[in-house]
């Protein structure tokens, strides 16, 4: 499955947006699907939508299992930056919980 981001929009950052798609990459993961999040054509995404797309992933699955399973092309540093954060911010809650 492949996700292309900048069909949907240059800037992302709704978590409404972040939960549909999010909702969409956790049905493919469970169908061992590889998911390639494509982000050409994206400037910027915010950190909700980030959060919401992405690091919810980590409640159920584990990060070495996301990285075997997907793969990100097209990123700009601040969309690197942005996801790296937000796994990062979000791991850390799970692990203090």
């Amino acid at each position: 499955m492949q996700i292309n981001f900048g069909h949907i929009n240059n800037s992302l950052g709704t978590r409404v947006l972040g939960r549909k798609l999010r909702l969409e990459i956790e049905e493919s993961l469970r169908n061992d699907d590889f998911v390639i999040f494509n982000f050409e054509g994206v400037n910027s995404i915010s950190h909700s939508f980030a959060d919401e797309c992405f690091g919810k992933l980590l409640l159920s699955w584990n990060i070495e299992d996301l990285k075997a399973k997907s793969t990100f092309q097209g990123t700009n540093a601040l969309i690197k930056k942005a996801v790296a954060f937000t796994l990062k911010e979000r791991a850390s809650e799970m692990v203090l919980a």
